[in-house]
């Protein structure tokens, strides 16, 4: 009999703490899975993630004004930027797009942390053009 309490105990912990629903991915994880490599100064503001038959991450990287570049290189995001060029996926709460901003697509090689291509959005914001923020989406299709 006490085993079956606490069994049940058990359980309702688990459902009351919310396993099952999907953590949010850790920042490595989702940096690997986007390809993004953060150059020195710059700050992860935020990641959010969700799997199924795909998967899709965001990604959002505030940076110092001279390290987009070194950040699009090292991330191996090789499409010219458009300047204006809107992207339909939303941003993260933490990372809101203003009015001065450039993006581009392309895709990624499989690699570490993503065990297929990835095509990633790209957007950089430089309406704080002291601290541009840099948002990715990335997802296997």
């Amino acid at each position: 009999m006490m085993r079956v309490v606490v069994l049940l105990l058990f359980l309702v912990g688990a459902l009351v703490s919310g396993c099952g629903r999907e953590a949010p991915p850790a920042v490595g994880e989702a940096l690997a899975f986007s390809g993004v490599v953060v150059p020195p100064g710059g700050e992860v503001l935020g990641v959010d993630a969700s799997r199924g038959i795909d998967s899709f991450c965001k990604v959002a990287v505030a940076v110092d004004a001279g390290s987009v570049e070194r950040l699009l290189a090292d991330s191996q995001f090789r499409a010219p930027l458009e300047p204006g060029r809107e992207v339909t996926y939303e941003p993260l709460p933490q990372a809101s797009i203003g009015t001065d901003f450039a993006s581009a697509s392309d895709e990624l090689s499989p690699g570490p942390g993503r065990p297929n291509t990835v095509f990633r959005e790209l957007l950089v914001d430089r309406s704080d053009p002291a601290r541009p923020v840099v948002h990715i989406w990335a997802f296997t299709t």
